[in-house]
């Protein structure tokens, strides 16, 4: 069984399948850079700020329900067809809506546009699955999946205060479950298939590259991506 990080869907699979090989199959993680301090900060006043609200007070044009959960955990039962791969990791925010179904939401701090949001869609959907497929846990039937796009416009200083202005954007996320199944089915015939070739491209595998070549060698310097 594999374990899938929905959070690897967007950036790890799409930029080296060989690195995102190594990390499930073998524990190899990539070295952690993380986001900076401060938009951590800025991520946890915002999530802190919208628990309990309503989603229409976020942005108008999302349905009624209140803001339950906020960075929840998650674990999945095996995803057809192949059953080899289940979904383990957390979300963003769940809301449940007026007619009991529930909305999950990530948020992202960052410049918005259509595009960009579609790139996440895997990640909501392996969201849904696993709420509606949990192995632990009630089941909770997903109508909505999105992301909310947050992205300063403006500032001004006021009164010894700096105000950031932004307006809240939502990228609806159509459901395609049968999308999913054959993305996923992709994942796991690569994950059962042989190493994937480095990327020459990635830079992680070029550092792994020169790592394994002799020490102190010009070519191993030079290559270095960083």
């Amino acid at each position: 069984m594999y374990k899938l990080s929905p959070s690897d869907f967007r950036y790890l699979w799409e930029d080296c399948k060989h690195c995102f090989y190594q990390k499930v199959k073998f524990g190899i993680y990539l070295p952690s850079i993380g986001l900076p301090g401060v938009f951590m900060k800025m991520n946890a006043l915002l999530q802190d700020t919208i628990q309990g609200m309503n989603l229409k007070e976020v942005n108008p044009d999302l349905p009624s329900g209140v803001i339950e959960v906020k960075e929840g955990f998650l674990k999945s039962a095996p995803i057809p067809p192949a059953k080899d791969c289940f979904i383990s990791g957390r979300f963003d925010v769940l809301s449940k809506l007026d007619d009991g179904t529930y909305a999950v939401i990530d948020f992202k701090i960052s410049d918005s546009s259509e595009e960009k949001a579609q790139k996440f869609r895997w990640q909501l959907h392996a969201y849904k699955y696993a709420l509606e497929n949990p192995v632990f846990g009630p089941v909770k039937k997903i109508s909505k999946m999105g992301l909310i796009i947050v992205s300063p416009e403006s500032i001004e200083f006021k009164n010894g205060k700096v105000i950031f202005h932004s307006t809240p954007k939502w990228f609806d996320i159509k459901e395609d479950m049968n999308g999913f199944y054959d993305f996923i089915g992709k994942v796991s015939k690569v994950l059962n298939g042989p190493v994937p070739e480095v990327n020459k491209e990635c830079a992680w595998c070029k550092y792994r590259v020169c790592f394994h070549k002799s020490p102190g060698s010009e070519e191993s310097q030079q290559d270095l991506p960083f």
